[in-house]
């Protein structure tokens, strides 16, 4: 025997065995894990990532990295969106920011160079860094 019910949270029909609808809360039956997780998510953390809480967070975390670390705007890299901006397009996979004053938290569009990939970066700074692939904790032999 079989029960349809409408989903609590999104208002889908989902048809199961009576088993499965009698194991349930009686009142709350959800289409998916899912929908159960998100509806539980809402109700235990109303405030849980709103723009207000993402506000928050980025200030009170923007200084605990000692400029060791890279700035985000809405989970995603702020150098990232910047040279988005100045392409006028969306970066594609694999595409390198590359920041030319090496400071990370220096995002000005004219700060920002974009590689194709990872290889050309490398490239880049075999021409450009003086100090490139040299590890000053490896001293070579003579020979």
């Amino acid at each position: 025997m079989s029960v349809t019910y409408t989903c609590f949270r999104c208002g889908k029909s989902k048809t199961v065995a009576l088993s499965t609808y009698n194991k349930g809360d009686k009142k709350r039956h959800f289409c998916s894990r899912v929908c159960n997780l998100q509806q539980l998510n809402e109700e235990l953390n109303p405030t849980r990532m709103t723009k207000e809480t993402r506000h928050k967070l980025s200030i009170a975390r923007s200084t605990t990295g000692n400029g060791k670390t890279y700035r985000k705007l809405n989970g995603k890299h702020y150098h990232r969106t910047v040279a988005e901006i100045k392409l006028g397009r969306k970066l594609k996979p694999g595409e390198i920011v590359h920041h030319l004053d090496r400071n990370k938290r220096n995002n000005d569009p004219d700060n920002i160079m974009v590689f194709i990939n990872q290889s050309e970066h490398v490239k880049w700074h075999a021409q450009h860094d003086e100090h490139f692939g040299r590890n000053k904790s490896v001293v070579m032999p003579n020979v």
